[in-house]
């Protein structure tokens, strides 16, 4: 008896299995790529942003701690008694009868307005401490509109 085989002479086909899984896998790697220089990008925004605004506080603590010593200071002269507005005059803050006023540099956008008024007692009363802008701001109002030649 004669032997039969039942060998297949097909032979394995490996390129479309492997390159389905091949470009799948790409794709996963390029994806994880892209969202980890996203993450980066991101981080490193917030960082400069953190920075920024841990300056901006530390300048306004630095400005208010200096216009409370500017403020013991003409509680200092206002209890010495009479011609305490001279001399306030001379420390550089602006009189006007019973209220007394000074400006703090917080930053080069920022100042820290004070201003106090002074009881018949010699007391200080806070009537102003508030940060305002040093400039005034003004609007671009002009508008860059393409023209094209004509002619």
């Amino acid at each position: 008896m004669a032997r039969v085989s039942f060998v297949s002479k097909k032979k394995a086909s490996f390129g479309t299995s492997m390159g389905v899984s091949s470009i799948i896998a790409i794709l996963v790697i390029l994806v994880l790529v892209v969202f980890s220089a996203l993450s980066i990008a991101t981080s490193k925004a917030d960082l400069v942003l953190s920075q920024k605004t841990s300056d901006s506080v530390k300048a306004y603590y630095e400005a208010d701690a200096l216009a409370e010593e500017t403020m013991a200071q003409i509680a200092a002269t206002v209890g010495d008694g009479k011609g305490w507005e001279t001399k306030l005059t001379a420390l550089g803050c602006d009189v006007q009868g019973d209220l007394v006023s000074y400006v703090m540099t917080v930053d080069e956008n920022r100042n820290l307005d004070v201003r106090l008024r002074v009881k018949p007692d010699g007391s200080l009363v806070r009537e102003l401490w508030q940060v305002v802008p040093s400039s005034e701001w003004v609007a671009d109002d002009s508008i860059n509109v393409y023209m094209p030649k004509q002619g």
